[in-house]
């Protein structure tokens, strides 16, 4: 598709969008997460969908799973790593050794993956229990409190 075909927004509008502001925008782009797919005459920057999507998934890993935005570059460079592995086992059909050895790549990755959330998964349960823990103890704190009223 020609540039001049595809829909684009501006930082407002997709900050509008999102829920963000548009410096959060211009941050996330300084630090690499994503980039504008376009720019008008005037520099102002403009956003695709495939940028927007993009923006949705690493504000549902940040806000709802507590993912730092270092793990979230982390895991969209291994995303990255992952469909151009898929891109090279395709164009390598007729060498079956590279093939052997892409496929192998890409397991690597996602179990690197897969541990990075073992990992996040393992402290938000302990901090879990922590709290849980914590409610207890006021729990019976109040009840000591009760009792010694009577």
């Amino acid at each position: 598709m020609a540039q001049q075909d595809k829909y684009f927004l501006t930082i407002d509008n997709v900050a509008k969008q999102l829920g963000i502001t548009p410096r959060t925008l211009r941050y996330y782009e300084e630090v690499g997460l994503i980039s504008a797919a376009a720019r008008t005459n005037g520099g102002h920057r403009l956003y695709d969908e495939k940028t927007i999507d993009m923006l949705q998934q690493i504000l549902r890993l940040k806000e709802h799973l507590g993912i730092s935005l270092q793990e979230i570059q982390e895991t969209l460079s291994a995303e990255q790593s992952l469909q151009e592995l898929k891109k090279n086992f395709q164009e390598q059909n007729e060498n079956i050794e590279e093939q052997k050895r892409i496929v192998q790549n890409f397991i690597q990755i996602l179990e690197e993956l897969i541990e990075k959330m073992n990992r996040k998964v393992e402290n938000v349960q302990a901090m879990k229990l922590q709290y849980q823990e914590r409610m207890v103890r006021a729990k019976n704190l109040l009840k000591e409190i009760d009792c010694s009223k009577e």
